[in-house]
């Protein structure tokens, strides 16, 4: 990558954090002022404020110690300090954060506006209402795109883009895709021999693929969003709830699929093989799904990426692969 590249990425990555996001124009006052005090600054220079909503407590070093709502303080007593209806819980974003997480942070606690920290806790600026729904806006929007497997730039919703710029944020998604199901393909291609035999395992290769993928999604979705929420949680806790969740899933869907192919087939051997591989691979996508998310995000990178096409074609592949290789080692034993 050149100097000029790498330059570039690093400003577009910095833009994206919650410290570009954040105006200094807020109120902040010491515990001990009182309420007579911020009702006059009010008063006087209400309009020079980008934000009125919360008064924030910051001791001698600017450290954020409290918060008030506005209407706390209008209804307090003039000769109330600040300190004594103070709320010393204050719920905050640290200044390297992703933006995304401002968003993540309002919802979960119906916060208006989020008060913006250093590493020692020192009040920097305060995220707006404004620029949270800004925030997701764009977010919305480009997770919407990557899952479509498009790049996205502001210019892609545009009416005047040329067709060739289109093509190119379109094209690599759907490119690796091909490679995918060539990759497919050939597994396919490869266990010719076992189809010949039971050409019914073809007939439940689009079930299985779609259970899989199915439980990937919902296992990425949950921890992307947990990721973003309280990106301090157990790991290794969480990741076997996810493959104890695949266990009980997978066990679940091979019985009934079992079921049906009994019914439908009467086939035991062919039964075997699709309840096997429907188990086993469900179990290995809730884990997969879930490791890759947190694995991108340990590398600071968008643990969203772990959607869309690419991610839906590799799921595929190991699918199929997983299913004609369990289908080869039951067939053989029965």
């Amino acid at each position: 990558m050149t100097k000029s590249k790498f330059e570039n990425q690093e400003k577009s990555n910095h833009e994206h954090l919650v410290d570009t996001k954040m105006t200094r124009k807020y109120l902040a006052f010491s515990p001990s002022e009182t309420v007579e005090r911020i009702e006059d600054v009010l008063d006087f220079k209400a309009r020079e404020f980008e934000t009125i909503g919360y008064v924030y407590a910051i001791d001698e070093n600017g450290i954020l110690v409290g918060v008030v709502s506005l209407k706390q303080i209008l209804q307090s007593k003039h000769g109330t300090q600040l300190k004594e209806i103070m709320n010393t819980n204050v719920i905050s974003l640290k200044q390297h954060e992703h933006q995304e997480r401002a968003v993540y942070v309002a919802l979960k606690h119906g916060l208006k506006v989020i008060p913006v920290v250093d590493s020692e806790h020192r009040l920097l600026g305060v995220v707006t209402q404004k620029s949270i729904l800004s925030i997701f806006h764009h977010e919305f929007r480009k997770n919407l795109f990557r899952t479509s497997g498009i790049k996205h730039v502001k210019e892609i919703e545009s009416m005047d883009t040329p067709v060739f710029s289109l093509v190119k944020v379109r094209f690599p998604s759907l490119f690796i895709g091909m490679l995918g199901g060539l990759i497919a393909a050939s597994i396919v291609t490869n266990f010719e021999h076992v189809l010949s035999s039971y050409i019914a395992l073809a007939s439940f290769i689009p079930v299985i693929v779609y259970l899989t993928d199915a439980i990937g999604t919902q296992s990425q979705t949950l921890v992307v969003r947990l990721l973003a929420i309280e990106p301090g949680f157990p790991v290794s806790r969480y990741v076997l709830r996810e493959i104890k969740i695949g266990i009980i899933l997978g066990f679940v869907f091979a019985a009934m699929l079992f079921v049906a192919e009994i019914v439908g087939w009467q086939q035991i051997k062919l039964g075997i093989v699709v309840g096997m591989a429907v188990f086993f691979s469900m179990i290995f996508q809730a884990f997969f799904s879930t490791y890759l998310s947190i694995a991108l995000s340990r590398m600071k990178k968008d643990p969203a990426i772990a959607s869309g096409p690419i991610a839906t074609i590799i799921s595929d592949v190991t699918t199929i692969a997983m299913y004609f290789a369990i289908a080869m080692m039951i067939l053989q034993i029965f």
